[in-house]
């Protein structure tokens, strides 16, 4: 599956939140079910089209272990009248007490997609299962819609994706791509007197063929989350593809003298040679974040506020990465010698904060050096629309902005000076020092040269070999 089928699922947003009396009952269901680590089975969206969400339906779908049988589980409705058991992807029904159609449900398996996992709050774990259907034959509808065929479970990430979604429906419930191209050349940039006002015009042609589109498709399709996301993104993509050259470079222009302020910026701290401490990151947290810094490198090269958006986040994604396999290594270790795993779990679950990561994504930036990154900024921020504080890019969005605007005011000479134990290079004494040293990795730095004076070391030997 391209995209976690619980973002959008309807059976599982009325399971969380709360938006009535009726959704209120759904949760704490929800709440009752985590908290005893029951399985939550979440039916993919396209088999629920057409079905209400009632209190049967959810005491089907949330099960609890049968106190006998192992790998066999049933509902959780005050009769328990459903038995299931799991057989390695499939969940086969056994029993159904309130059903006379026995034989039917001897027959009716369910393939289980993928499995999350889950923590309530005293942090025990609970599995959520993405199945292909409904648990019971009793809610399948056997007339399937002529759009059940698209594909929802997905994101769209560049031009090529929107076209094929644009495209996907039968002719008569596609948007006119042809007629959106020609709106689209009849604009003319001298007619706007700023960004603000292009994107303002822009936005409601987005809405004007969003709208077109979304009546010609049928109501359950038009009431689909996934649907009317993907449809707003693939559309917005379209448009900035036929406009990025034009808008791009009136902005690259009117942002000129930002871009090389930050670049010269960039420049000077190069020859520094500065290193994460001295932007205000933990001396603990000062590693060089190699894979980051190669994602960030590519944003010049990408087109569209949408691509270069995606680059931000996978490269704060990286960052955040980086930090955490370096906490599980040490905590690993330390567990081993201490046989406590409660801090290992700890570490996977840890988070950096902003304040953590602002300064790291400042030494990302400047070991990147992207050409025009207050223009791109910017580009985003005024021709993306479709974002949501779900996925992850408003974040994204706002933790360079930050970045951007902490390395417009910071004074390149007045640096505070470079931990001793933060090192660009190693010398032979210390390379020495580290390998031969007791093994105490406390921190991801001390991890991060531990693991560089290895490789070293093995270069070494290796080359020795050879002569």
């Amino acid at each position: 599956m391209d995209v976690d089928e619980i973002v959008y699922n309807a059976f599982y947003l009325q399971l969380r939140f709360v938006d009535n009396g009726l959704q209120d009952k759904f949760r704490k269901k929800y709440e009752f079910a985590i908290a005893k680590c029951w399985t939550i089975c979440v039916p993919c969206g396209n088999s629920l089209r057409g079905l209400d969400i009632t209190d049967d339906f959810v005491d089907h779908h949330v099960l609890k272990p049968h106190p006998e049988l192992t790998l066999h589980y049933t509902s959780t409705d005050p009769n328990n009248s459903n038995l299931y058991k799991f057989e390695d992807t499939t969940i086969r029904l056994l029993k159904c007490q309130d059903d006379e159609e026995q034989k039917q449900d001897d027959e009716y398996n369910v393939t289980i997609l993928s499995i999350e996992k889950g923590y309530n709050k005293e942090f025990h774990m609970y599995n959520i299962f993405i199945v292909d259907k409904p648990l019971h034959h009793k809610y399948i509808i056997t007339e399937r819609l002529q759009d059940d065929n698209l594909p929802l479970n997905r994101i769209i990430t560049c031009y090529k994706e929107a076209v094929e979604f644009l495209n996907a429906p039968i002719e008569e419930k596609r948007c006119s791509l042809e007629e959106l191209r020609m709106d689209l050349r009849q604009i003319q940039l001298s007619n706007f007197e700023s960004a603000e006002e292009l994107s303002s015009h822009l936005q409601e042609l987005t809405r004007r063929y969003w709208a077109s589109t979304m009546r010609k498709q049928s109501l359950d399709l038009q009431r689909d989350a996934r649907y009317q996301k993907l449809l707003s993104t693939s559309l917005e993509v379209f448009m900035m593809h036929h406009l990025h050259d034009e808008i791009y470079s009136v902005l690259s222009d009117a942002l000129e003298q930002d871009d090389v302020y930050v670049k010269t910026k960039i420049d000077q701290l190069i020859y520094m040679g500065v290193t994460p401490d001295q932007l205000g990151a933990s001396v603990s947290m000062a590693i060089s974040l190699p894979a980051a810094i190669v994602e960030l490198a590519t944003l010049d090269a990408r087109e569209g506020p949408l691509e270069k958006l995606l680059c931000l986040k996978s490269t704060l994604e990286l960052i955040v990465a980086e930090i955490k396999g370096a906490l599980a290594d040490i905590e690993t270790k330390n567990d081993e010698e201490s046989a406590d795993t409660k801090s290992s779990i700890e570490s996977l679950k840890y988070t950096p904060s902003t304040d953590d990561l602002i300064p790291l994504v400042m030494y990302v930036i400047v070991k990147a050096r992207p050409m025009r990154i207050v223009t791109d900024l910017h580009y985003i921020n005024n021709f993306l629309w479709s974002i949501s504080p779900h996925d992850g890019l408003s974040y994204s969005l706002i933790t360079f902005k930050t970045a951007i605007s902490a390395l417009f005011e910071i004074n390149s000479q007045s640096l505070p000076s470079r931990s001793y134990k933060v090192k660009t290079e190693l010398p032979i004494g210390e390379l020495f020092d580290v390998i031969t040293g007791t093994d105490k990795d406390i921190t991801p730095l001390d991890r991060q040269i531990h693991q560089l004076a290895t490789m070293l070391e093995k270069s070494t030997q290796n080359h020795e070999l050879l002569i």
